[in-house]
């Protein structure tokens, strides 16, 4: 054998070796790792969102912020991930964090009256301010949702109301699954009168002002119990709009949300929603308009492939779309034609949009809001 066939003979030999030590290397290194994050971990318990205060942090102004509500004329209110609450008392230009109770995510909130604000979000959180956003308070978690339903529908039961037993085992369901169910939306028409929407059907409706609650799940003509994404006022109507083209109005006389059919079969986002039009949106750039309560509905070419998260009517009754591409676009006349304005630096999403001066919008994402100006219904910008 010359000494190459040699060489070559005693490194193959050598390979197995080698293999062997570096794997037992590698699993010394893995079990160290290991053993410091076991430690870390208790040094460092999980502790439940429900049960920890949202973290102060001047980065929370940059965070991501999933919708805007406005209080009055100067002062706005932001909710975000882990529980963030900004406010801001100029118009959007600067931003204050507020304490919160709570370091769950919150995706939805507003203010029928100036001192009077509700945000809600996931774990079945709500949360409310009776002083214009500075500070929060807990009223419901998903820990006390489940008990408060199934205690409802019980009595109902009991009293002899045969119609709500499929709502009895859903809520049972809902309490025996823990705080897993978000709310998604609120709206309240007035300080006393309000419903909280959320996921399969969850849907609660007070008339005391959140001194107590009544679940609607038997109030909904939602049969397969879908996700109920946002619900609005449309005039003196109120709307409902969720997955796979669920879109409900309140039966005023009946006291239940009856359903209205839509021609589009996807999952809606958003509601626009006008004395004069409603303008539901959804995946893949979908946009559809009602001008006659919901009888008859237009699709409308926004432009876009990117899912459209939300929109508003202005006072000067423009409709303004954002999209998940951080597409801000404006129509003049309900949507029959959309412009897009100039692109944002720091905008890759856009999740809500408000309107708090003539010649600014408000759009929320996750790097925080931005100010975007556009033109006025005179043509300038201010």
């Amino acid at each position: 054998m010359s000494d190459a066939c040699g060489r070559s003979a005693r490194a193959a030999l050598l390979v197995p070796a080698m293999s062997d030590r570096n794997l037992l290397t590698r699993a010394a290194t893995l079990f160290a790792l290991l053993a410091l994050a076991t430690a870390q971990a208790a040094d460092n318990p999980f502790v439940d969102p429900l049960d920890a205060s949202a973290r102060m942090s001047p980065r929370a102004v940059q965070a991501t912020v999933n919708a805007l509500a406005l209080v009055d004329a100067d002062h706005v209110v932001a909710v975000g991930a882990r529980g963030h609450i900004l406010r801001s008392s100029d118009r959007g230009k600067t931003w204050t964090q507020q304490a919160v109770p709570v370091g769950t995510d919150l995706v939805a909130v507003q203010f029928p009256v100036p001192s009077l604000g509700w945000a809600v979000g996931h774990d079945g959180v709500v949360l409310r301010s009776t002083d214009g956003g500075v500070s929060w308070s807990r009223v419901l978690d998903g820990r006390s949702l489940g008990k408060l339903m199934v205690a409802y529908y019980e009595k109902k039961v009991a009293a002899g109301d045969t119609l709500v037993a499929k709502a009895l085992e859903d809520v049972k369901r809902m309490a025996a699954d823990g705080p897993t169910r978000p709310f998604l939306s609120v709206y309240f028409r007035n300080e006393r009168e309000g419903w909280l929407v959320g996921q399969f059907n969850l849907i609660l409706h007070t008339s005391d002002g959140g001194a107590s609650w009544e679940p609607w799940l038997d109030r909904t003509e939602n049969a397969d119990a879908y996700s109920m994404h946002t619900i609005r006022a449309a005039g003196t109507d109120i709307v409902i709009a969720g997955e796979l083209g669920l879109v409900l109005r309140l039966d005023a006389a009946g006291q239940r949300f009856v359903r209205v059919r839509t021609p589009y079969p996807g999952t809606w986002f958003g509601l626009a929603a006008s004395k004069d039009a409603i303008v539901a949106t959804g995946l893949r750039g979908a946009a559809w308009r009602s001008t006659d309560g919901g009888a008859n509905w237009k699709a409308l070419t926004t432009g876009t492939t990117a899912a459209v998260n939300s929109g508003m009517f202005l006072p000067d009754g423009r409709l303004v779309l954002v999209t998940q591409l951080g597409e801000v676009l404006v129509s003049t006349n309900l949507g029959d034609k959309f412009t897009p304005l100039p692109r944002v630096p720091g905008l890759p999403s856009a999740f809500d949009v408000a309107a708090v001066e003539p010649g600014w919008l408000l759009v929320s994402g996750p790097r925080g809001v931005q100010r975007i100006a556009v033109q006025t219904a005179a043509g300038d910008t201010r």
